[in-house]
């Protein structure tokens, strides 16, 4: 299982996590400043987590393997009026917005295709500053990806939208061969593209690989 980590921006908070994770995602503890009132509140998971999502990410036409992935859900409080006004701030600044992004699991279900579980109501809301609650979504999830993870290897970073976090959408993404064997030492992120035709007309299918995302309601058939 890859390290699981957490870092929490935003709200000058203390980051306190539940016993209980669903299974499959787990968190660090991350401590951000103290609070600009003098008090302390925590970002916890929500105990009672049910709205589990399978994530199928299957890899086409890559022309080697991928033996280093690190698959991240990021959780982001989505209603900025539950934040500290900037007068309540130092130096009179809005407060970021808080966020938390969270390693899982992708296991190996067939050649090139993987499996895992989200949780899209993972962090539970809360009123932390006294200006009403704010709600967590998952707001993206992305999946790091390296040749061998070697330094300087081009890291791949497909990733699904907020828009298409729903049971029965597809997410395709598409990168370039080329870049897959390039090691320059600059560690170049590659996004790539969901759609096709911003490549060219010079760039033929045969020049391209895919990585596309499926997701289903946990437990479904």
């Amino acid at each position: 299982m890859p390290r699981m980590s957490s870092t929490v921006f935003g709200l000058p908070l203390t980051l306190l996590l539940a016993a209980c994770t669903p299974s499959g995602m787990d968190m660090t503890t991350d401590t951000a400043p103290a609070a600009a009132t003098g008090g302390k509140a925590s970002f916890r998971h929500n105990p009672a987590s049910r709205q589990a999502l399978r994530i199928t990410m299957t890899i086409k036409d890559a022309p080697g393997p991928f033996r280093w992935m690190r698959p991240i859900a990021h959780y982001d409080v989505v209603n900025r009026e539950c934040l500290s006004p900037p007068k309540d701030n130092p130096g009179g600044r809005s407060a970021p917005t808080p966020t938390a992004p969270t390693d899982f699991v992708l296991k190996p279900a067939a050649d090139g295709v993987y499996t895992g579980v989200v949780y899209a109501d993972l962090m539970e809301d809360e009123d932390y500053v006294g200006n009403g609650v704010c709600r967590w979504a998952l707001t993206s999830i992305v999946v790091q990806m390296k040749a061998t993870g070697a330094d300087g290897e081009t890291l791949f970073t497909p990733n699904i939208p907020q828009s298409k976090l729903a049971p029965g959408n597809t997410e395709t993404v598409y990168f370039n061969k080329a870049a897959y064997s390039r090691k320059d030492g600059s560690g170049f992120a590659n996004a790539g593209l969901s759609d096709r035709s911003r490549f060219g007309p010079s760039i033929h299918d045969a020049d391209l690989f895919t990585v596309t995302f499926a997701i289903a309601k946990e437990g479904a058939p």
